[in-house]
């Protein structure tokens, strides 16, 4: 039950950082970057490849660095937490 509770978290917070970064994928570089990344991991989660969902947690732990040159702004502060939370749910999910 808590895996399934934990993708169906996981996926709406994928959701959730793509519709605060869509309106950018055309003016910088790192959100078409990261949104192509979520759509792999929503892709891995609907398949449950844990090996890929392993994968996709370090490179998540990047999202940060590649935000850097962002940082300060409130859609990018709201992503960056977004992505927090999809990272927990993306441990229990592998934990489990």
């Amino acid at each position: 039950m808590v895996r399934n509770l934990s993708v169906d978290i996981a996926l709406e917070e994928i959701s959730r950082i793509e519709s605060l970064i869509k309106p950018y994928e055309y003016q910088a570089y790192e959100a078409r970057e990261t949104l192509r990344f979520l759509s792999d991991l929503r892709e891995s989660l609907n398949r449950m490849d844990k090996e890929k969902l392993a994968d996709a947690l370090k490179n998540l732990r990047n999202i940060e660095s590649r935000a850097m040159p962002y940082r300060g702004f409130d859609i990018v502060e709201r992503a960056l937490q977004h992505a927090k939370k999809l990272e927990e749910e993306l441990k229990k999910i592998l934990e489990s």
